[in-house]
């Protein structure tokens, strides 16, 4: 095979691959917001690795079980998106199909199993923060299903769809992690020599710290350390 010809071949990686107008202002900003879902997966990766909490995976495999489902259904329903943006997702192992938006169904599962863990099994805060971080969820969520429309990857139907299957999925995903620490499967798990090795905790869920109360916990063993001598 020659250069060219492979050169030729080679397919953009389509989930920070956005084309936008240059002249349009909200155009770029719709860019920045269609960008979230990566943000957000960033986002779970590093709370896996500076906490080594469980959630973050429980999430981050919710969302592959989620974009697996879209996966099918696009295949199924293969509704064309509204604009023709050319070799976008052909011959990769995602669908090039329009229906449903999986920019739209990622927000949804997140919205809605985000906001059920604040609202239900997130301790020490209160109505007001709980409110306000909804809102803040469900800015996020709009902003994302909006770009999608507006930069011409989806008609307004696909988003409105793919958002139901995520959320409907989100809230599913909740109760079934839900239900599998209250049958003590989290804690087998978390038995095992692997998980014990990376030192793997379910603390998010069964002894949730707010900021206060880590840094509290701070204050307290600052207050245990010996003080240095000056010289």
């Amino acid at each position: 095979m020659s250069e060219l010809t492979a050169l030729q071949s080679r397919i953009p990686f389509d989930d920070t691959y956005i084309l936008y107008d240059p002249n349009d202002k909200l155009s770029f900003i719709c860019c920045y917001f269609s960008l979230l879902p990566v943000g957000i997966l960033v986002f779970y990766f590093s709370w896996f690795i500076i906490t080594r909490e469980i959630e973050a995976i429980i999430l981050a495999g919710g969302h592959v079980l989620n974009d697996i489902i879209n996966n099918i259904v696009k295949n199924i329903v293969k509704e064309d998106r509204p604009v023709d943006f050319g070799t976008f997702q052909k011959d990769s192992v995602r669908s090039g199909y329009g229906m449903p938006s999986a920019h739209s169904q990622f927000m949804g599962f997140f919205g809605m199993y985000v906001g059920l863990r604040v609202w239900f099994q997130w301790g020490g805060l209160t109505k007001v923060h709980k409110i306000l971080a909804s809102i803040l969820i469900l800015v996020a969520a709009i902003g994302v299903i909006f770009s999608r429309v507006y930069l011409g990857y989806h008609t307004l139907k696909q988003v409105v769809v793919g958002a139901s299957i995520g959320a409907l999925f989100g809230s599913c995903h909740f109760i079934a992690s839900t239900l599998v620490r209250y049958l003590g499967i989290i804690d087998w798990l978390l038995s095992w020599k692997l998980f014990q090795w990376f030192l793997i905790k379910d603390s998010c869920f069964q002894a949730p710290f707010s900021l206060r109360d880590e840094y509290n916990a701070y204050l307290e063993r600052r207050k245990l350390e010996p003080k240095t001598k000056k010289e």
